[in-house]
């Protein structure tokens, strides 16, 4: 039984990673099935993004260029550790690290080399690796979240990707980020709240807490939109979930049955559809279905969260000489 692990609209076009049970490939999705392009030698594969026609792909703990069928070792983590997300800017691709500290968010102007430029160190000597990388092309920042249990949780760089500050420090952990016109929304990846989506909007956070229907944790994959609409991916519990107010969030699907944290929930947009990995299928959402989810029951609803946010506090009041340090 094969597995979709990522998916991303490049040119027009649905292009998912494909593992079979023996190797991972890139593919097209054409006719109803997936074409395999290119192999790789590894249990999973990622599409980071897509230049025109070529592909930034992770495998194992190594970063590829795929292009006009070939491909080219660009990059190596450590080994137990990989390449999670990529995002372009006007200088180049930066492209982030996932594993055990420290981990690095790395950038390439011509995709040929690639230098690191901050790890998660460096920006919080207690945390133990970044979480996602996105950009601001309206301010020229760099949007880094990053975790676990330390105080440190999102970090910008402003033009010099050398120099970082913090955003927010606090208990509340993220991992996507959105980035709109005049604000940011982050999606909660934590253990302390149930969960919830974190908005950043004329200089101050605000936080909505939200709590699944099923399964104590509600943690944040990816965070895209389209039109009206947030689509969110969920790692925990395995689900594909859309809003119009980031308050109340309606399934599109849910896998009842999903224990962990799945790292394979992704979301993308052709025109006015949703495309979806959740670590084994590939699924695809027409606008009527977009509408038919909002006649469901919420999947993820406001709550209190009052015990949680003593939590909270306990949580920085522990850490707090790093709070006030860094």
């Amino acid at each position: 039984m094969g597995r979709v692990l990522s998916v991303k609209v490049c040119g027009g076009e649905v292009y998912a990673t494909y593992y079979d049970g023996s190797s991972c490939a890139i593919s097209r999705f054409r006719g109803g099935s997936l074409e395999p392009l290119v192999g790789f030698a590894e249990p999973s594969c990622l599409i980071l993004t897509c230049i025109g026609g070529d592909f930034l792909v992770s495998a194992g703990n190594s970063l590829y260029l795929v292009s006009g069928g070939y491909t080219r070792l660009l990059l190596r983590a450590k080994s137990g550790n990989w390449f999670w997300h990529a995002v372009m800017t006007p200088r180049g691709v930066y492209v982030q690290e996932y594993g055990e500290s420290p981990t690095g968010i790395y950038f390439s102007e011509d995709l040929r080399s690639f230098v690191r430029v901050v790890t998660n160190v460096d920006i919080d000597p207690f945390s133990r690796h970044f979480h996602f990388v996105a950009y601001d092309a309206q301010r020229d920042l760099l949007i880094a979240t990053l975790g676990d249990s330390n105080i440190v949780r999102v970090a910008v760089s402003e033009g010099d990707d050398r120099s970082w500050k913090s955003l927010y420090r606090g208990p509340w952990q993220f991992v996507p980020v959105l980035v709109e016109d005049k604000r940011y929304i982050f999606g909660f990846d934590s253990g302390v709240a149930r969960g919830g989506v974190g908005v950043y909007e004329d200089g101050r956070f605000r936080f909505i807490f939200l709590k699944p229907r099923i399964g104590g944790f509600a943690q944040f994959t990816d965070l895209r939109r389209v039109g009206d609409v947030y689509v969110g991916g969920l790692g925990m519990p395995t689900a594909v979930v859309v809003s119009r107010d980031l308050r109340t969030w309606y399934p599109l699907y849910v896998d009842a049955n999903s224990t962990g944290y799945n790292y394979f929930v992704g979301v993308d947009v052709l025109e006015d559809r949703i495309i979806a990995s959740t670590g084994s299928k590939l699924l695809f959402f027409s606008k009527q279905d977009i509408e038919n989810a909002f006649r469901q029951e919420p999947f993820l609803k406001p709550y209190k969260a009052l015990f949680d946010r003593v939590k909270g506090f306990g949580f920085v009041l522990k850490r707090l000489p790093w709070f006030l340090r860094l």
